[in-house]
């Protein structure tokens, strides 16, 4: 944004204010000076509106001291840095390897870039940053979709300041509420049942896929299932736990009998590293099963069905039973039982236990 040297007049050496001075409103004053042949302009505001005139030009006076010390050792932000440059710096930083990288880069891509990519660092303001959630919900992106766009700026512009490259941060304060999406299932002891008999059918002859499933109708998520080691999987007790949780915590589980026999038959020469492996590289775990997910949706008639959508099923099959919400949300490892209430759409070892009780009940046949 282009700075009018013609709205200030000048009161001191570099230093000039607004011409158009209200008591009653914020003050702007304009610094202008040069160093080692280099122009440096900045227009700062001061709002304490219970100061008179002369405080607030002291005030300007030490500000503008403070930012040619900070040109002088280096420290003032490149006023010509544009947010897409910024953007490159601050990939640099990133693991290439983490998927939550590429995500940033799709996010930044598609939900900053085009809006505010070309404007300078400095000059992008919380107006500009509405403005571009506007256009985003102008173009019918839900509002969870629209917070991605906020999931990028926040942290680039904590990486701009750190590093000295801005003044502010204009996406500070900028909040995008998300509704509650409550995500009861309907019929879901009904669901319970199909998704059950699909996967033992489905997979009757094949004990690795029976068991991701089942560890995903047993409540689990998808990333904790396809990182699951052996090494926390203790057959003789009947339990596992999970080291990388989503809630960052370790939490144990009942190990269903139904799972730990199909887990035995594995071939012994696999017990070690993940229990899911990748059929291309052993080393590491399966990454995706798409085609085993579209037998299980086209197997029970259920469109919706998803991996995540197993702990919808899952969670609303119980509620019918009146599986109390403590468990309910220990058997998905919520750590805060106020989660479930997104899903009605702690000890999460006891939970589990209970819950397979009442998945016998559903399902007719023994699991746990």
């Amino acid at each position: 944004m282009a700075i009018d040297k013609a709205e200030f007049e000048l009161i001191a050496q570099n230093l000039y204010i607004q011409k158009d001075y209200s008591k009653n409103k914020p003050t702007k004053f304009l610094f202008d000076f040069k160093h080692l042949n280099r122009r440096y302009r900045k227009v700062i505001t001061i709002d304490r509106l219970a100061w008179d005139k002369r405080q607030r030009i002291e005030e300007a006076k030490k500000l503008l001291a403070t930012y040619k010390d900070e040109v002088k050792q280096g420290k003032a932000p490149t006023k010509a840095l544009t947010i897409e440059q910024l953007w490159h710096h601050y990939y640099k930083t990133l693991d290439p390897k983490k998927k939550w990288t590429y995500q940033q880069q799709h996010n930044y891509k598609n939900y900053a870039a085009p809006y505010i990519g070309s404007m300078k660092v400095r000059d992008v303001k919380p107006l500009h940053i509405d403005d571009l959630i506007a256009k985003l919900r102008q173009k019918g992106l839900k509002p969870r979709t629209q917070k991605l766009a906020l999931n990028v700026l926040k942290p680039l512009y904590r990486f701009a300041l750190v590093n000295q490259l801005a003044d502010e941060d204009p996406a500070r304060f900028i909040t995008i509420k998300i509704p509650p999406q409550k995500k009861i299932v309907i019929n879901a002891s009904d669901k319970l049942r199909k998704v059950y008999n699909a996967i033992t059918t489905i997979f009757k002859d094949d004990p690795y896929y029976q068991a991701l499933f089942l560890f995903g109708f047993t409540g689990r998520r998808k990333s904790e299932v396809l990182t699951l080691k052996w090494a926390n999987i203790d057959l003789i007790n009947g339990y596992y736990w999970l080291d990388h949780s989503k809630s960052n915590q370790h939490q144990r589980y009942s190990l269903p009998n139904s799972i730990k026999e199909l887990l035995i038959d594995i071939p012994d020469g696999d017990k070690n590293g993940y229990v899911f492996k990748s059929p291309l590289n052993p080393k590491t775990h399966l990454k995706e099963f798409r085609a085993q997910m579209r037998r299980l949706k086209e197997y029970t008639g259920i469109e919706e069905l998803t991996f995540h959508y197993l702990r919808n099923i899952l969670v609303s099959a119980l509620a019918e039973k009146g599986l109390d919400t403590p468990y309910l949300s220990g058997v998905l490892g919520h750590t805060d039982i106020t989660t479930i209430n997104k899903y009605l759409t702690n000890n999460t070892l006891k939970s589990s236990q209970e819950a397979y009780k009442l998945i016998d009940e559903v399902v007719g046949t023994p699991i746990g």
